[in-house]
């Protein structure tokens, strides 16, 4: 095998997996917008609503 030869395998190879991973996380993106378009889910929780939905729904000890 020449190095041309061989860099052009490396090159082919780097540019199948750019297209294979555009496609695989295209149609990641696609899932939700096609069965979920009104989602909505927040980027962050805050500390104390995530421990106030623990004590309520994990431990269960909240006052009713």
């Amino acid at each position: 095998m020449t190095p041309f030869v061989l860099i052009a395998i490396i090159l082919l190879g780097l540019a199948l997996l750019l297209i294979f991973g555009v496609l695989f996380f295209s149609f990641l993106k696609y899932i939700p917008r096609r069965y979920y378009p009104h989602w909505k889910f927040p980027d962050y929780v805050s500390v104390g609503y995530a421990e106030y939905l623990y004590h309520k729904f994990i431990k269960k000890d909240l006052p009713k």
